[in-house]
C-alpha cells in the first residue's frame, strides 16, 4: 500500500483556516504544471482568502485544478475509486476538512476502522495515479480534531503540521509534529511572506 512515489502530508488546525490554506496549496501544485483534484464537503461560495502576498492565480494553473464536492463518505469513497481513471489523471490529491466524511453514520460505531479503511482506499488511489502518470504523486488532507493525536496519523502521513493563529489572527504559527529536526516550527505574518510557508510546508512530501 505505501509507496516512495505516493508522498503524504496532513495539516491539523481550526476549520476556519482550512478553505485558505488548502486553495493556496492547490495554486501552489497547479502552477508547477500539476493536476489537482480539490475534494470538499462543500461548494466553495468564492475564492478563499489568501495567507500569502500573492498575486491572483493565472488562467492556466486554474484550468489545472479540479474541483469535486462530495458531501457524504459513499460519495467521497467512489470518486476515490475512480482517480486513475479521469481522462486527464491528477497527480495531487487535495482534501479539504477530511473530518466530514467520518461521521456517526459512516463510520458504523468503529470510527478507528473507517479511518483506516478510508486513509488505505486514498493511498491506493494515488498508488494507481502514479503508475498511470509515471510521476511522484501527492496527497494533503486537512483535519481539525478526529486525526489530531490519533496514532493512525503516523502511520498513513509522514509530513504532519499543527497550524494555529495568534495575536487575533495576524501570526500563523506552524509546528511539525513527531520529527527529530532542528526546524520543527515556523512563524510568519500573513499577507508579508509569499510562498514561503507553503514551500517550507511541502518540502518533505517533496523530497521524502
Amino acid at each position: 500500500m505505501f509507496s516512495k512515489n505516493t508522498k503524504a502530508t496532513l495539516l491539523c488546525g481550526p476549520k476556519e483556516l482550512s478553505k485558505s490554506f488548502m486553495f493556496e496549496i492547490a495554486m501552489y501544485w497547479a502552477e508547477r504544471g500539476r493536476r489537482v483534484v480539490y475534494i470538499t464537503p462543500a461548494p466553495l461560495e468564492r475564492r478563499p482568502a489568501v495567507c500569502h502576498d500573492r498575486s491572483n492565480p493565472g488562467v492556466a494553473a486554474l484550468k489545472l485544478i479540479r474541483f469535486i464536492y462530495l458531501s457524504n463518505y459513499e460519495a467521497f469513497g467512489e470518486q476515490l475509486i475512480k482517480l486513475h481513471t479521469y481522462a486527464t489523471v491528477p497527480s495531487v490529491l487535495l482534501i479539504n476538512d477530511l473530518d466530514d466524511y467520518f461521521n456517526e453514520e459512516s463510520a458504523e460505531n468503529d470510527l478507528s476502522t473507517n479511518i483506516a479503511k478510508t486513509c488505505a482506499l486514498i493511498f491506493h488511489s494515488m498508488n494507481l495515479c502514479s503508475r498511470v502518470t509515471k510521476i511522484n504523486v501527492h496527497v494533503c488532507a486537512w483535519t481539525t480534531s478526529i486525526l489530531t493525536n490519533n496514532f493512525l496519523q503516523t502511520i498513513y502521513f509522514r509530513n504532519i503540521w499543527n497550524v494555529t493563529e495568534e495575536e487575533g489572527g495576524k501570526v500563523i504559527l506552524l509546528e511539525k509534529l513527531f520529527t527529530t529536526s532542528s526546524l520543527e516550527s515556523y512563524k510568519y505574518d500573513k499577507f508579508e511572506d509569499g510562498m514561503r510557508v507553503l514551500q517550507q510546508i511541502l518540502y518533505d512530501s517533496e523530497e521524502v
